[in-house]
């Protein structure tokens, strides 16, 4: 998958994006603004096919002003479940899997970020996402974890950016003094 970010003064960021689905052997682009539901368009090709058309695609981008964040551009957040056990149970993996499912959709269709990783341990259950518009991130998890019924008011949501030691709190349901994700 390449995805590119151009900024547009007045308008704010948006993102193109295209990647090849190997299953459906169709080559998919995807573009908009930041936290909105971009256009999509799925053309049908060989995998050879869509090699070429991907580097078409990172040139035209280019040219155009789009180009990849580094990390300093990226935030890490975390959404965090307190569990009852020190490993989860049944429903915190079922909970794990349908929370990182439903964030991965919301905030790749919205060209906000991705879902990169989860851990349960020592009794809790942390999701870790990449994103590019830490507020706006923010406010996305949360209407996705509302929309879905993911226990919103059971989550904490905390946000990092690449130079900084902790994770701090954006979002608790219930007022939190201390937050760690260890």
């Amino acid at each position: 998958m390449i995805t590119l970010y151009k900024q547009i003064e007045t308008k704010g960021l948006y993102y193109k994006e295209m990647w090849y689905e190997n299953a459906d052997k169709v080559l998919i682009e995807h573009s908009g603004k930041v936290g909105y539901v971009g256009t999509i368009a799925k053309t049908s090709m060989t995998e050879k096919e869509a090699a070429i058309r991907l580097q078409d695609f990172s040139n035209v981008c280019a040219s155009e002003g789009y180009t990849k964040l580094s990390e300093n551009q990226l935030c890490t957040i975390v959404v965090q479940y307190l569990l009852k056990s020190k490993d989860g149970n049944k429903r915190d993996k079922w909970l794990k899997d349908k929370v990182s499912e439903y964030l991965k959709e919301h905030l790749g269709w919205r060209g906000i970020g991705v879902v990169e990783s989860f851990a349960i341990d020592n009794g809790k259950l942390n999701i870790y996402c990449i994103v590019v518009e830490e507020e706006r991130a923010v406010s996305a998890i949360k209407s996705c974890l509302k929309t879905y019924r993911l226990d919103l008011t059971h989550a904490i949501i905390a946000a990092r950016n690449w130079d900084d030691e902790g994770f701090r709190v954006k979002y608790s349901y219930k007022p939190i003094n201390d937050f760690s994700v260890i």
